[in-house]
């Protein structure tokens, strides 16, 4: 039943895509430069940090970025929400979903609007800002109703392809013949080995032209979600640890806190974007106490969605993290020279 599935979605996915390149349907277009950044697959990418780290590059180099987003399982019925005018943040995570939630706290100066439809998010606020504006388009590869000038792809080392089968069978939103689209590719969590060659002849299977990056993902710190108060990574190596996470790719966080050398006791992982319940977080605690843990570490999406339930101080640490491209000032100057062609 799912290979039938997987091959009635294929069709209907390669039928639409079709359609937006012959013009039989129409893209919208903003007045101002559109960047996507999305995936092939569904899951993690690490595609948060990287919306930030463009966005940090767009904001220093003068532009004023404004970040477009559905606001995954939000709650708020309403068509169009600003999250972040740039100085405040206007509502909470249940409203804007997690990720556009933990973008508005880590980007000061950056506006985030949510809404199914991107492109009445930008229009609501296209008329608020100065500065030249640039649309970031988060998880946009797929969104084709908004015309973009530049299209960014990203691939996850570890599953580049959501084991080569659309969904539900596998991950992939799309063919991989969709590379023919990206005009960049990046390659995320390039710091865990991987088949270089081997991705990049897929690659360029499809797609001879686009340049591409590696990134690798750096941990910045680890803190008290309680407190704020910040502790050194080495300072828990050795520690034996509870892992926490409802995110796309857990592997990969996993593998972080093995890299630092944290010894894993149990780990509790659910589907992503899980809203917890004190239950929840209730048994997590309760499994830490019985096996004498030294604490429960989340991720920072994770974060937002435990900070109001009840614990104490030093129970649950959050491991930060960035995205950090192999060779940062080179390219700084190539992301921002495709920005001045646009």
């Amino acid at each position: 039943m799912k290979y039938l599935l997987s091959r009635l979605y294929g069709f209907i996915v390669s039928l639409r895509v079709f359609l937006y390149q012959r013009g039989i349907l129409s893209s919208q277009h903003l007045p101002h430069p559109v960047i996507s950044v999305g995936n092939l697959t569904v899951g993690g990418t690490g595609k948060t940090p990287l919306v930030s780290f463009l966005a940090q590059i767009l904001k220093k180099a003068g532009y004023q970025p404004i970040i477009l987003t559905r606001g995954y399982k939000r709650r708020n019925p309403t068509p169009v929400r600003i999250v972040s005018d740039g100085k405040r943040i206007l509502c909470d995570w249940e409203e804007s979903g997690d990720e556009p939630n933990l973008l508005a706290r880590n980007l000061e100066g950056v506006p985030i609007v949510v809404s199914k439809s991107r492109y009445q998010a930008g229009r609501s606020v296209q008329n608020d800002y100065t500065d030249p504006i640039i649309y970031l388009l988060d998880d946009g590869f797929q969104h084709l109703q908004l015309k973009r000038n530049l299209n960014i792809l990203l691939l996850d080392a570890t599953d580049p392809f959501g084991g080569g089968e659309l969904l539900p069978l596998g991950r992939l939103r799309e063919s991989i013949r969709g590379l023919k689209r990206a005009d960049a590719i990046i390659i995320t969590r390039s710091h865990i080995p991987f088949e270089v060659e081997a991705l990049n002849q897929q690659i360029r299977t499809w797609n001879p032209w686009a340049p591409v990056t590696y990134f690798h993902h750096d941990v910045t710190s680890l803190y008290d979600l309680k407190t704020g108060e910040h502790q050194s990574i080495r300072g828990v190596f050795g520690k034996h640890v509870i892992a926490l996470a409802a995110i796309g790719n857990p592997r990969v966080f996993l593998r972080d806190l093995e890299h630092f050398q944290m010894k894993i006791q149990d780990r509790f992982i659910f589907r992503d974007h899980h809203p917890y319940t004190q239950s929840d977080l209730n048994d997590v605690l309760g499994r830490s106490k019985e096996l004498q843990a030294a604490m429960v570490v989340t991720t920072q999406k994770d974060s937002i969605r435990l900070e109001r339930l009840n614990f104490d101080e030093s129970q649950i640490f959050v491991l930060g993290i960035e995205a950090v491209p192999e060779n940062p000032t080179e390219y700084k100057k190539e992301f921002l020279d495709q920005v001045e062609a646009l």
